[in-house]
């Protein structure tokens, strides 16, 4: 009983370590889910109303070079979502390699475990951890790619005035930042210049390029180039205008999570002492939690606690995001 208690409890501090990294994370300088979900209404409309597809032209590229069995494993449910994951971390990866792997991973350690401990529990939560993993891996790299991005908007923008006021015009300022500027802002306009080189609507690369860089900065940029090869003006102040924001907009980003950086450790201690204390007093007078092994009601606790830990994680995280 008492070593599964034990096994109980090192479950116990994963989990709540797992879910609290998760959950105590304050947002990038994206967009929301909501407005995400009115974005990608928005892209799609823009791209109807040009009669194009929604398709990159060098996604269609791509997926042509697949054999058929490939091409088919590609388009499977869901792989078209985990595809536009792979790509927002930066990953060039085909997705249902990506996927194939993950679930043989998974079915690895999962019958490790069946053969270690004999537990359909134990080996079905193994399972699940392992095939998470990946993705929760995945979305850290897209979190990490687009505030990269958000950095070097400002910059690449300054540098797009400079060109358009030597001269240059403003399909060849793209293809500028995408052989001067590193990772992953090069990527983006490349792709974006080649969509318009091909013969795409630059309304639809640039709604092509915005699905690919959720951003609310990129949606400020694209706006307004659309609007003045619409009306006209002065193209190069306007993108100046705009990287001042935005270096402006990142500049209090970065000083709101150094002032929430104290908030961020009390949530961890304020997390973690429960189980520190639990831990401490189960080695210093180890019958003193007996009733509770005993008890037929200890998942009860078990859940109850949990349930607690959850509900003042997702507190403590409403009191230290501050929305900018």
């Amino acid at each position: 009983m008492i070593s599964d208690m034990a096994m109980l409890f090192v479950g116990l501090v994963f989990l709540t370590v797992f879910f609290a990294s998760q959950i105590l994370v304050l947002p990038t300088l994206g967009t929301s889910r909501a407005d995400s979900l009115k974005l990608k209404q928005r892209l799609e409309g823009i791209i109807l109303a040009h009669g194009d597809s929604e398709a990159s032209i060098i996604k269609e590229k791509y997926l042509n070079r697949l054999g058929l069995v490939e091409r088919r494993l590609e388009r499977l449910p869901g792989m078209a979502r985990l595809k536009t994951l792979l790509e927002q971390a930066g990953k060039q990866q085909i997705a249902y390699r990506f996927a194939l792997s993950v679930l043989l991973l998974s079915g690895g350690i999962a019958f490790l475990v069946w053969l270690y401990f004999h537990h359909l529990i134990f080996t079905l939560a193994a399972f699940m951890v392992a095939a998470v993993l990946p993705v929760v891996w995945l979305n850290k790299q897209r979190a990490k790619r687009l505030d990269k991005f958000e950095e070097q908007l400002p910059e690449a923008l300054q540098m797009m005035a400079r060109a358009l006021r030597t001269g240059y015009p403003f399909t060849e300022c793209m293809k500028i930042i995408s052989t001067e500027m590193n990772e992953p802002i090069s990527q983006e306009f490349g792709m974006t210049y080649e969509e318009i080189n091909y013969g795409r609507n630059i309304e639809v690369a640039f709604a092509l390029m915005i699905e690919r860089v959720p951003s609310l900065s990129l949606i400020a940029m694209a706006t307004a180039i659309i609007i003045q090869r619409e009306t006209g003006g002065n193209l190069a102040e306007v993108l100046l205008k705009i990287s001042n924001v935005l270096r402006g907009r990142f500049k209090l980003q970065r000083r709101i999570k150094t002032l929430s950086a104290e908030g961020m450790l009390s949530a961890w201690v304020l997390l973690l002492l429960p189980l520190a204390l639990f831990g401490l007093m189960s080695l210093m007078n180890p019958d003193y939690f007996k009733p509770v092994y005993e008890s037929p009601d200890r998942m009860t606790y078990v859940y109850i606690f949990m349930g607690l830990e959850l509900s003042a994680a997702f507190w403590i995280r409403r009191i230290i995001t501050i929305d900018a």
